[in-house]
């Protein structure tokens, strides 16, 4: 157990310091644009680390205009227009494409890594934002989204290192159980039922007006959704041979690695959230 406290110490650390620097950026209205440099301080990070990862695997990308492009289609969330953001994602793959063509590539493993880069974190981490200007409940649902992620990885790590013993994905990530994933799923599910006992209990109005099950319902697919992404990442790192994304959160690694999951999970929660609002 001493083994599993030194790893999981410095990722209680690190989140003991982030966690009030987050959620000062949520709910603050002064820091609202605030939150969205930080969404795309975080995209252009991550946009770095998984370029790092295609040139891992003997591709080469069209990094600095995937990462230019791909941060701007994040911060395009704060214009609060799907029909914006979708163009914006559009411009962005057309520029990393000619880019990547100008430069005198023909590989379609760099033209295609290079355009699913401005995707996968530029398109998925706009939706983040999306969430934080949504009018009324806006810094709520973005906490709501933080808490069942954070909560799905933490319990999905505990109780796979107490109790795992079927793999989840052993060619992908050997560390991840059947059980980690159902433990993860639960804590989820059970904070978003707390949530709405508080909603109701305290009326707590920022919170969104949904149905018991809605909140469950939220719960488990956002969770699902992000165990998933968590796999994701997990197999272009196993593909290109590489442990950790990068270093920037100690006891977490980089920017893919501590934020896979809320990539994937931003837009599930942002297109269930929509149709009831």
């Amino acid at each position: 157990m001493s083994g599993r406290f030194r790893q999981l110490a410095p990722r209680v650390i690190t989140a003991a310091v982030a966690i009030p620097i987050v959620l000062a950026l949520i709910w603050h209205p002064a820091l609202q644009f605030g939150f969205v440099i930080f969404v795309g301080f975080l995209a252009a990070v991550g946009l770095y680390e998984y370029y790092a990862i295609v040139r891992a695997r003997a591709i080469s990308p069209e990094t600095i205009g995937g990462i230019l492009a791909g941060t701007l289609v994040a911060m395009s969330g704060a214009l609060q227009n799907l029909q914006a953001l979708n163009f914006m994602l559009y411009g962005g793959c057309l520029l990393v494409s000619a880019l990547h063509i100008v430069r005198g590539q023909h590989s379609v493993a760099g033209l295609a890594s290079s355009v699913f880069g401005v995707f996968y974190v530029g398109w998925f981490a706009a939706h983040i934002v999306l969430m934080q200007t949504s009018p009324g409940v806006g810094p709520a649902l973005v906490t709501m989204f933080f808490l069942v992620v954070i909560l799905t990885d933490t319990f999905a790590y505990v109780v796979g290192s107490l109790i795992g013993r079927h793999k989840l994905a052993p060619k992908v990530s050997p560390g991840k159980t059947w059980e980690g994933a159902i433990g993860g799923l639960t804590a989820a599910v059970a904070a978003m039922a707390l949530l709405y006992a508080l909603r109701y209990s305290f009326a707590l109005e920022n919170l969104p007006d949904w149905p018991l099950w809605q909140y469950a319902k939220v719960g488990a697919i956002t969770s699902l959704v992000a165990q998933i992404g968590d796999l994701t990442e997990s197999c272009l790192k196993r593909d290109a041979g590489v442990k950790d994304s990068g270093a920037l959160f100690p006891g977490h690694g980089g920017v893919l690695d501590r934020c896979d999951g809320f990539l994937f999970a931003a837009p599930i929660l942002y297109y269930i959230y929509v149709p009831f609002n």
